[in-house]
């Protein structure tokens, strides 16, 4: 039975353990998928990440759990290689700060694992425009668009066809996404049917 006050020792050492196993995965596969340059690599990555992290999230429930998962995972992976390195500690934050706004609206439920995991996917293709911009400034914008048009050029495609390209890129990450969403909600339901109620009573504002 739920008990009325939630456990902050219980949270404490899953927000621990969850966040630790995200940062284990991010250095461990991580490696492999940079080492063998992995189509989709990041992307991949990331529905793990969700799957682990929301996973979590179902048995904690608790605001900024998430925020808290992906500073611990942050900091191991950016430790992992004996130095910080502000891209990766950046990129995990972010996506954890997106998860966390994400249900904190749409509650602790299957549409919302689901969605949230689509968004964080699809991210992964956003991301290095807003960091390169960053770092590069706006002029890197006009070296991406002048790509595109030489391509266009060698291939004699019209930009329909390159736009009907990047959509059908955009709808493989929601899939792989959305996949991990409902893998992370169906795998938490299971476990609490298999062992009792282990959640948390939902938080309070």
């Amino acid at each position: 039975m739920i008990s009325e006050r939630p456990d902050l020792s219980k949270s404490t050492v899953l927000i621990g353990v969850f966040g630790a196993l995200w940062g284990l995965m991010e250095i461990s596969l991580g490696t492999l998928v940079k080492g063998l340059r992995i189509p989709m690599g990041g992307a991949m990555l990331t529905a793990m990440a969700c799957l682990i992290f929301l996973t979590g999230r179902y048995f904690i429930r608790r605001k900024f759990s998430i925020l808290i998962m992906g500073g611990i995972a942050a900091t191991i992976k950016v430790f992992s290689v004996g130095t910080v390195i502000a891209g990766p500690f950046m990129a995990i934050l972010i996506e954890a700060c997106i998860a966390e706004i994400l249900i904190s609206f749409l509650g602790i439920n299957r549409l919302s694992f689901i969605l949230t995991s689509m968004v964080l996917v699809i991210y992964t293709i956003i991301h290095p425009f807003i960091s390169q911009g960053i770092i590069f400034g706006a002029n890197i914008y006009k070296v991406y668009l002048e790509t595109i048009q030489k391509v266009a050029d060698v291939f004699h495609a019209s930009y329909q066809y390159l736009a009907v390209i990047v959509l059908l890129y955009i709808l493989m990450h929601a899939l792989l996404g959305g996949i991990s969403g409902w893998i992370a909600y169906s795998l938490a339901k299971r476990v609490e049917n298999e062992y009792g109620q282990l959640a948390e009573q939902p938080e309070k504002l």
